[in-house]
């Protein structure tokens, strides 16, 4: 005791200190606390929010089309020639592309290191502008770097169906057309087409007059009666057959003599009508939606205005307008027999409708424009334009051989459909277009969703009363709900940290002044993160939690070495400091071994990297402001609120004899006494706690716990956007039937909340890790939305097994979202190189090696089937002889199967492209290619296309992938419910190996997919791993200014690390990234309870105690404060594993066994270690005179 109070008299003589200024100039200490607060919370509302970290998507895409043109083609002329472009940028990481009839999608994504991507890009696209010699037709070259860009709310503008005056007023016109050709005859049926006002009544009642004519020829109906009025045509007549084979007959007869996908978006369903009296109800329902896609176009356009005048907002796509066209639909035969070629209409239309000026002419001293008013302003307009003059006949108007529609682009392209529930609880499914609505950096997202609904709700104003808005993906909300939870668990764990010291300590004084340094830590952090520029977000708040423990532990020494010292008689204003600066040196490195511990985790590159760049961050920062805290505030508060106990402290003797701390000092005397049967005990139980670790299954990240999920449909290559629709709409039946199953068994009827569909193409990217799919015909894409998140996981297994078991034909996934750096399939296996078809046989040999696979479900490649494809083979002396060249042969047959532009009709901002094409009913089937007119364009002479070719059908490859400049094809599936992709491909890896040894030269084979991306992740954090250690390390050595003691610190690890896999074995966690990432901070934390373990045997060394007193006594004056920083971090951690979701489960779980164990081991084994290194090894040296014959 003389020692120590002749120690604490020379510091008060000599020592000035942080902790000696704050303690003895309280007016400067109080101002600067109150500032500390302030700033931290003046940096906490100022910090932005976001539900994930900020994942800047280095990567762009080019799109070229190049119409009509086989996809090998394509890619000879297009594809590679846009990859060596992209290559020549030094920064590109890969390049990745996928060629498809017609079009070639080339995605450049960049290497990590690139801290300007834009100024990249911009590179790139000036590469990509000097492409000149691009072949004839093909282009422009689209390039789109802003493609990773993700949507913070998208909003879904919806029609409502046609209400009950609309129908009634309708269906009593038709009921009366339906009366004047019927009479009185009940026995009658009639079949009633609606078509919107703008479609040309004479192209509808020739279409479904032949319908007529082939229904009667094939015995469906007789006795007909034609009767039309505005906007309808009908039939009435007798039929033997019901109206389910009546309607299965129409379907039938439009696939195979029309084309369906060019019927205009606004028409109704055929409608069945027996009895006149029930006409009201028939037409309700197939009655069309209340608004048009024209009508949503313009709503859409304004609302996108009027969103782009909100500060926070930069940037608005629309998904789903259909563009408007005027179609002249021309016989070729009408046009040959005036003698007048397609290209000579464009060319008349283009001299009647110029925009071009008349000029200015002075008058007065006045300018005054004069304005030829040559434009177009009707469809009416465009067919009174003479496009022919007979000598001996009236002039030829473009009306007489020519119909002029104006509808949409046909075939549509790209749809989108909006399913939700009425005010009756009825489903409806109606048209759409959704708003992608991106917000500025750095802008708090609550303030953007505020001034969006601000915004909206003044906009409705001028808008109609029964539009539908719906936020289909609502970042805002998403935000707040997340924040608010994960704060949730900050206040919970912060409770259970203030109740462990109450606990620990025993006393009121003490638990109180931890629990103020709590919120004066944590502002000090929120402070410094935000002059960081980290926002709040789910990893940020994490992070806060996880260091909850650790920053505590400062505070905990400092505050239990004040009360030491006051229990040893010091005055209260000395005792505030010196206890603080007795072990100042100990709580440094300990606060520099967690930092170095966590800090390396900035070296991982790639998204995780960037996805879990605040954690480090945010740990350094709490455990710095925790050491400012320990050393300023704490002597600062601890003078004004500790005082020592009434009770005067047991001497060292009695506690070695009683209590708690008398049983652990008998334990560590007998396990020291028996230290190599403890050490034998210690090596089973490491045996056996990596035996458990090594059963445990492995998984990159988790799924995302969220509200929505989304359905990827897949047809044939070669199908159209009609047969998609047709799936998509199935493929939603199912979705609403599954889920009211679903809540009916979970006493949750009303789960689904909404679905939003996208067929042609992936929609608006509304999550950071989502890649949507580029526009094709042969995808639709369903976003589900749930009320209640924690169904999402349940709902989409019961409901991929109905899809696939009820939908054939298409390959559909039920997709969660991703948390983490985006996967995509989860296994997939690429093989690259240069012959197509040799791809597709190794492909197959991987196919068969996953379907063997009892786990293994929806297994394919990305490449597709072959389809069929027209092969022209043109008499070359024939088309020579005519005058016609193989240019006169593309355009024409390009001209009437597909239309081309040949002007343009404006009205007021908008320019609507007019089209010429052949009438429907002279395209719809196969051998009307044979009847094409080819018209050269050299001279005046045409000749029927079967005259100088002949047609064959062939199989053509419709789709092929490269990456990195050679032709991949990968091949994917997806595991079985309730079994992980690592449990899978480790089944399939021993036979994918051996075909990999037989692979023909100048082809690799590669494992892509969560495997790929978990040993990259796992690499990275084992170097973390190795940097951290030999950090700590050195730490150690300089601080022990010896190289064997810190072995004897490390000592401690090994069984921490077991503790973490058998409790997630015993938790049946999947050991991944975020386990992993919890087993390798766990060295920081042991290692600095270790280290005051240490400083006080070392410190008794000094003094000359002998070894076992040393040793054992170090852990009964430390047990205290170990345990209560060991239990507050442990129960800190409870609420994040809690409410924390499958994301943070595992790391938690591994932190919480960890420590627990490292905790035991480190109060007993590194006595037991210390003493054989001393005892044993001698490598420690220890005088003999003070070993007290142990």
């Amino acid at each position: 005791m003389s020692h120590e109070k002749h120690n604490s008299q020379w510091m008060i003589d000599h020592v000035h200190n942080t902790a000696r200024f704050f303690t003895e100039n309280p007016h400067i200490s109080w101002m600067v606390l109150v500032f500390t607060a302030l700033w931290g919370i003046y940096g906490f509302l100022k910090m932005p929010q976001r539900k994930d970290p900020d994942l800047p998507v280095k990567v762009a895409m080019a799109i070229c089309p190049w119409p009509g043109v086989e996809s090998e083609k394509v890619e000879e002329l297009i594809t590679r020639r846009i990859e060596e472009k992209m290559a020549e940028n030094v920064t590109v990481k890969k390049i990745e592309s996928t060629t498809r009839v017609g079009v070639s999608f080339v995605w450049v994504e960049l290497q990590e290191s690139v801290s300007e991507p834009g100024k990249e890009f911009d590179d790139i696209k000036l590469r990509l502008d000097d492409m000149r010699d691009l072949p004839e037709g093909a282009g422009p070259i689209q390039f789109v770097k802003d493609f990773g860009s993700t949507a913070a709310l998208m909003l879904t503008v919806a029609s409502p169906r046609v209400n009950d005056v609309q129908v009634e007023l309708r269906a009593k016109t038709i009921e009366r057309a339906i009366a004047k050709v019927r009479g009185n005859d009940d026995a009658r049926v009639s079949v009633v087409y609606g078509f919107p006002a703008s479609v040309a009544h004479d192209g509808v009642r020739r279409s479904f007059g032949a319908f007529v004519q082939q229904a009667v020829q094939d015995g469906v109906i007789r006795d007909t009666r034609l009767f039309e009025g505005s906007g309808f045509v009908g039939v009435d007549a007798m039929s033997g057959k019901d109206d389910a084979a009546i309607l299965k007959y129409g379907f039938n007869y439009l696939k195979s003599h029309l084309r369906v996908s060019e019927i205009h978006p606004d028409a109704w369903q055929p409608a069945i009508i027996r009895h006149i009296g029930e006409t009201s109800k028939k037409i309700a329902e197939v009655m069309a939606d209340k608004y048009t896609y024209r009508d949503l176009n313009d709503y859409a356009d304004l609302i996108k205005r009027t969103f782009q005048t909100i500060p926070q907002v930069s940037k608005i796509d629309i998904a789903g307008n259909l563009e408007e066209r005027v179609y002249l639909s021309y016989s070729q035969e009408r046009l040959a027999s005036y003698g007048i070629p397609v290209n000579q209409i464009g060319k008349i239309l283009s001299a009647r409708n110029t925009p071009i000026s008349g000029g200015m002419i002075e008058v007065n001293g006045r300018n005054i424009t004069i304005d030829p008013s040559g434009e177009f302003t009707s469809e009416k307009e465009i067919g009174d334009v003479i496009i022919a003059q007979p000598k001996n006949g009236p002039p030829v108007y473009l009306r007489d051989v020519a119909e002029i529609n104006r509808s949409y682009e046909s075939p549509a392209r790209y749809l989108n459909f909006y399913t939700w529930k009425d005010a009756n609880g009825n489903w409806q499914r109606t048209r759409a277009v959704t708003l992608a609505i991106q917000m500025r950096p750095g802008e708090k997202i609550g303030d953007f969703g505020k001034a969006v609904d601000a915004t909206l709700a003044n906009l409705k104003t001028a808008l109609p009363e029964d539009l539908i808005y719906a936020r289909t993906s609502d970042q805002p909300l998403q935000v707040e709900e997340n924040v608010d939870l994960f704060m949730n668990s900050l206040y919970e764990a912060i409770i259970l940290v203030v109740i462990i010291a109450l606990v620990g300590f025993w006393e009121w004084r003490s638990a109180f002044l931890l629990s103020l340094s709590i919120p004066l830590t944590l502002a000090m952090t929120f402070g410094m993160i935000w002059l960081l520029g980290i926002d709040i977000q789910q990893v940020s708040i994490a992070s806060l939690i996880i260091a909850l423990g650790l920053l505590v532990d400062d505070p905990v020494v400092a505050g239990d070495s004040i009360k030491r010292g006051l229990a040893e008689g010091l005055k209260p204003i000395h005792a505030a400091w010196i206890g603080p600066t007795k072990l100042a040196t100990a709580i440094l490195y300990a606060t520099i071994t967690n930092i170095v511990a966590y800090l390396p985790f900035l070296m991982l590159s790639g998204d995780q990297g960037l996805f879990l760049y605040s954690l480090p961050v945010v740990l350094t920062c709490s455990l710095i402001a925790s050491r400012i805290v320990s050393m300023a505030f704490i002597p600062l508060l601890g003078y004004y609120i500790l005082r020592p106990d009434r009770k005067p402290e047991k001497p060292m003797s009695e506690k070695r004899t009683q209590g708690f701390t008398g049983w652990y000092y008998r334990t560590g005397t007998w396990a020291i006494q028996h230290r190599w049967k403890v050490m034998l005990g210690a090596v089973v139980m490491l045996v056996v706690g990596f035996g458990i670790g090594s059963r445990l299954k492995t998984q990159y990240f988790p799924k995302d716990l969220s509200y929505l999920s989304y359905i990827d449909i897949w047809l044939p290559e070669d199908a159209s956007l009609y047969a998609t629709r047709g799936i998509a709409s199935e493929a939603e039946a199912i979705v609403r039937e599954v889920a009211a199953e679903y809540g009916n068994k979970h006493e949750n009827s009303d789960v689904l909340e909404s679905l939003t569909t996208f067929v042609g193409g992936g929609g608006p990217r509304f999550w950071f890790s989502l890649s949507p799919e580029p526009r094709q015909q042969n995808y639709a894409t369903i976003i589900i939305q749930v009320k209640d998140k924690h169904d999402t996981q349940h709902l989409l297994e019961e409901l991929q097994t109905e899809l696939t078991k009820r939908i054939a034909g298409a390959r559909i996934n039920a997709r969660q979202l991703e948390t983490g750096p985006p996967v995509g399939v989860p296994i997939s296996i690429r093989i690259a190189g240069d012959d197509a078809t040799t791809l597709k046989k190794l492909s197959q040999k991987v196919q068969a090696i996953l379907r063997s696979i009892p786990t293994a479900e929806r297994v394919h490649d990305d490449w597709g089937a072959e389809n069929f494809a027209v092969n022209l083979d043109i008499d070359a002396d024939r088309a020579n002889l005519s005058g016609i060249t193989n240019l006169d042969i593309a355009a024409s047959t390009s001209t009437g199967m597909n239309g081309y532009q040949i002007s343009v009709l404006r009205e007021g901002d908008k320019q609507i492209p007019i089209l010429a094409r052949l009438r429907m009913d002279e395209r719809a089937q196969l051998s009307d290619i044979n009847n094409l007119y080819v018209y050269s364009m050299q001279t005046a002479q045409k000749i029927q296309l079967k005259q100088i070719s002949n047609s064959s059908l062939t199989m053509k490859q419709e789709t092929i992938k490269r990456r990195n400049q050679f032709r991949t094809i990968t091949t994917s599936a997806f595991p079985t419910a309730g079994y992980l992709p690592s449990e899978v491909l480790a089944l399939a890896l021993p036979k994918i190996k051996e075909l990999e040894r037989t692979l023909p030269p100048g082809y690799k084979l590669t494992i892509a997919g969560e495997a790929e991306k978990q040993a990259e992740g796992f690499g990275q954090v084992g170097v973390v791993m190795l940097v951290s250690i030999i950090m700590i390390f050195m730490a150690l050595v300089i601080q022990f200014k010896n190289a064997v003691k810190p072995l004897l610190v490390f000592a401690a690890i090994p069984f921490g690390a077991a503790g973490a896999l058998v409790v997630l074995w015993i938790m049946d966690a999947p050991f991944g990234f975020m386990a992993f990432l919890g087993v390798a901070s766990l060295i920081g934390v042991i290692v600095s309870h270790v280290i005051v373990l240490f400083d006080f045997i070392e410190e008794k060394h000094v003094e000359g105690a002998p070894l076992m007193e040393a040793l054992l006594d170090a852990g009964i004056v430390r047990l205290r404060p170990v345990l209560i920083t060991v239990g507050a971090t442990v129960f800190a951690l409870f609420p994040l594993a809690s409410h924390g979701g499958p994301l943070w489960e595992p790391l938690c779980y591994a932190q919480i066994g960890g420590l627990t164990i490292a905790t035991f081991v480190t109060l007993i084994l590194v006595p037991v270690l210390y003493s054989i290194f001393v005892l044993d090894f001698k490598i420690v040296k220890w005088e003999r005179n003070t070993i007290n014959n142990e």
